[in-house]
């Protein structure tokens, strides 16, 4: 680990042993530093069909040095009000929000997170209405999707001056709606592609309670499925990797969930959090590790106490008040 990251860990338990949740706050921004971040954007627009709208696809990369994460959106702009018969938004599986660059890579660069609620997957029919990015002490994006009756889903995704974190805060506003539940799907492949070229594998995944393996040599039956973790209330992380690889692993810090379960295989391992119908918050921490497996676990258990205080407590919009979406949309 980096002295800049020793640190940040150093303050972080100096500020805990004064008993104050402020002063963690305080260190982490004091550690995190003051420089301003720089967001590129890129665009490429696909033109549409007779049978198919336009395609389009963008990407905010935040400029940190070392580590340059990237948020992808990609999207058919059918535009609102989606009807049966229309092709949706996201009518497959690999287009929609992914992270990007280095090993945020693995976090599936196409399609890294989906919401549904009682079932109907609020990203795929119809695009983002609204699309904002600011740069600041951090870096910032929220996309909006401003569903019918007022309903409403917002992704706000926080980036620190060192690019170590990508946080994402889900906000849910669904006025009138019987709510019966509440899901996060999260798609990733820790030590990234290589079983799609033929390369073996050997996947595993780490929580605080539980540790499971996929070995190169698993054969996959109706006796004998892949192994799957069940998560409870009292899981709040979760690392993923791969021992043939042994870099490229990913970690997930999240808010505590009613249930979930993270479902391996040799390939792509996707995980489900089931949240209380009640929530209309849910937060989120996403990293990515280039060192080796030892190596990166360790990193992600000394920097958690540091990227939860951030994830829960840094405003995802420059200004303290965060009002509602009301800045000037990208063109």
């Amino acid at each position: 680990m980096s002295s800049r990251k020793y640190a940040v860990v150093v303050l972080i338990l100096g500020c805990c042993a004064l008993g104050t949740a402020q002063g963690g706050l305080d260190a982490v921004k004091a550690a995190m530093g003051t420089s301003r971040m720089k967001i590129e954007r890129k665009v490429k627009l696909t033109e549409g069909t007779e049978s198919k709208p336009p395609l389009k696809g963008e990407t905010w990369t935040f400029l940190t040095g070392a580590i340059s994460p990237a948020i992808n959106y990609g999207r058919f702009l059918n535009p609102p009000p989606y009807t049966p018969g229309r092709t949706p938004s996201l009518p497959i599986y690999d287009i929609g929000v992914g992270l990007d660059n280095g090993s945020f890579g693995n976090w599936y660069r196409g399609n890294t997170l989906r919401v549904k609620v009682n079932g109907r997957d609020l990203m795929a029919e119809q695009p983002a209405t609204r699309v904002e990015y600011k740069e600041g002490a951090n870096g910032y994006l929220r996309l909006i999707w401003e569903l019918e009756n007022q309903r409403m889903l917002a992704l706000n995704f926080l980036v620190p001056a060192d690019g170590h974190v990508v946080c994402c805060r889900i906000d849910l506003a669904l006025p009138g709606l019987a709510v019966e539940k509440i899901e996060v799907l999260l798609n990733c492949y820790p030590g990234g592609y290589g079983p799609l070229y033929k390369l073996p594998s050997h996947r595993f995944v780490n929580t605080a309670h539980a540790s499971v393996e996929v070995p190169h040599d698993f054969q996959k039956s109706e006796t004998n499925p892949f192994p799957k973790v069940q998560l409870t209330p009292d899981d709040d992380w979760i690392y993923y990797g791969d021992k043939i690889e042994d870099k490229g692993s990913l970690g997930l810090l999240f808010t505590p969930v009613e249930e979930g379960e993270v479902h391996t295989s040799k390939y792509g391992i996707r995980t489900i959090l089931h949240y209380p119908v009640e929530v209309r918050k849910i937060y989120l921490a996403f990293t990515a590790y280039d060192q080796q497996n030892e190596s990166a676990q360790h990193a992600m258990k000394e920097m958690m106490t540091q990227d939860r205080i951030f994830m829960t407590e840094t405003p995802f919009w420059p200004e303290a008040s965060e009002p509602a979406p009301a800045d000037k949309p990208q063109q």
